[in-house]
């Protein structure tokens, strides 16, 4: 699960939308030049209700290429345009903290699993007599921790460091294996484009990199970081692996555009009353009038989208998943009781149900893993983009994505189910 129970946010300022898309604009003058020649401007939506932070917008090469157009449907004509953003710097813990060693925590294993593991990674022998050294290694009745020597971590080939981390990935207790910066593989060159890192640490990352499914993964940022001396450079290395991929989408309203469809579709839920009179107000005397899909969506989603979750307060912790994301999606103001794994395993067990047919606005399409377990779950909005929050954490901003992609940020070598579902008291136009 992407999330558990804690502690919730506290209330926070409001945040305007209209400086949100300033800032956007500011930071990405080159690529929006030609974005804003095809695209419109609309009005401001409603101040954040829980508290976030805007997120830095990268600039993009100025390309009209990179304007996609969706499938067309009941939703009408979409065009969308890749972005990438990233945490702004008072999200970011860079300090220097020298690393000798790493814990690897295998729960449940004996030295029978680890010699399997071991196996399986085809280790160099001296890493095997590294590893199997009875100096590092603490075996109690749940499993068997080791400490590695920062030079043996940092040393392993690729494949190597794959099935180890990707074992080290089933236990919450290896936060940076369980939790690793990932980016879409056929893209990873954006990465870290235009990063203004120095190429010798560019370098030392990607020789650190692995691939689990169709992702780019990386957990070895506390050994990085205790190596450069510049605090400066640190942030901008983890400003960069925390970039993250989303889109800009835009409803386009042609002259023929069926306003009764597209009111039936994006009317669903408690703003069914505000679509129309938003839809109508549109200039559509000539072709390539839009509207950005942000001020289509619910008051919820568009107060949190292209932001960032405010650092909690000290001794306290946020658990704003992928779950209270989904199931609050409608609600004009969150339910705090989704913040408890309990009460959201009752709300979709009571409160929806499977859908096996075509999706629609709203509905939540679940990830599960071969053994059943639900591990993430997103919201749909048309075509193949989802509503997301992937992770609990800080570091993890409200976006919008295509289901491709969402697929792409939880790796796997093993297939997982996608499962539809849809809450029984929203009403279905169709």
């Amino acid at each position: 699960m992407s999330g558990s129970p804690g502690h919730p946010p506290p209330i926070a300022i409001q945040l305007s939308r209209r400086s949100l898309w300033a800032l956007g604009a500011l930071l990405t003058a080159p690529w929006l030049l030609i974005a804003l020649l095809f695209f419109s401007r609309q009005s401001p939506a409603p101040p954040a209700f829980t508290e976030s932070t805007p997120a830095t917008f990268i600039p993009q090469p100025a390309s009209v290429d990179a304007v996609v157009a969706g499938a067309p449907g009941p939703w009408g004509k979409l065009e969308y345009v890749r972005i990438l953003i990233e945490p702004p710097e008072d999200q970011i813990n860079a300090a220097q903290r020298p690393v000798t060693e790493v814990t690897w925590s295998f729960p449940g294993y004996d030295r029978a699993g680890l010699a399997g593991l071991w196996e399986r990674a085809e280790l160099s022998p001296a890493e095997l007599a590294a590893l199997n050294d009875a100096a590092v290694m603490e075996i109690t009745d749940e499993g068997i921790r080791l400490r590695v020597r920062r030079e043996l971590a940092l040393g392993l080939q690729p494949n190597t460091r794959k099935v180890i981390y990707t074992a080290l990935s089933a236990f919450p207790e290896n936060s940076a294996q369980h939790e690793p910066f990932r980016f879409r593989a056929d893209a990873a060159e954006e990465w870290f484009r235009d990063s203004g890192l120095h190429e010798d640490t560019i370098r030392t990352v990607k020789q650190l990199l692995y691939r689990r499914g169709t992702s780019l993964l990386f957990s070895d940022i506390d050994l990085i970081l205790s190596q450069l001396p510049s605090l400066a450079e640190r942030i901008r290395l983890v400003k960069t692996l925390a970039r993250k991929s989303t889109l800009l989408v835009r409803l386009r309203l042609d002259p023929d555009a069926d306003i009764d469809e597209l009111d039936r579709y994006w009317g669903r839920g408690p703003r069914s009353k505000d679509i129309r009179p938003l839809l109508q107000s549109l200039p559509r005397a000539a072709p390539g009038a839009s509207i950005d899909i942000m001020h289509l969506l619910p008051r919820f989603a568009r107060s949190l989208l292209y932001t960032y979750p405010s650092p909690a307060d000290p001794g306290t912790s946020s658990y704003l998943d992928c779950h209270w994301t989904a199931l609050n999606f409608f609600n004009a103001i969150p339910d705090r009781r989704f913040e408890a794994i309990e009460a959201v395993a009752a709300a979709f067990r009571n409160d929806y149900h499977p859908v096996t047919g075509a999706p629609t606005f709203g509905d939540v399409i679940m990830l599960a893993n071969p053994g059943g377990d639900i591990f993430h779950s997103c919201v749909f909005i048309a075509d193949n983009i989802v509503f997301t929050k992937n992770g609990a954490n800080p570091s993890s901003p409200w976006i919008l994505m295509t289901l491709d992609d969402v697929v792409a940020f939880y790796p796997s070598d093993e297939p997982f189910d996608i499962q539809l579902y849809r809450a029984k008291n929203i009403p279905t136009n169709y």
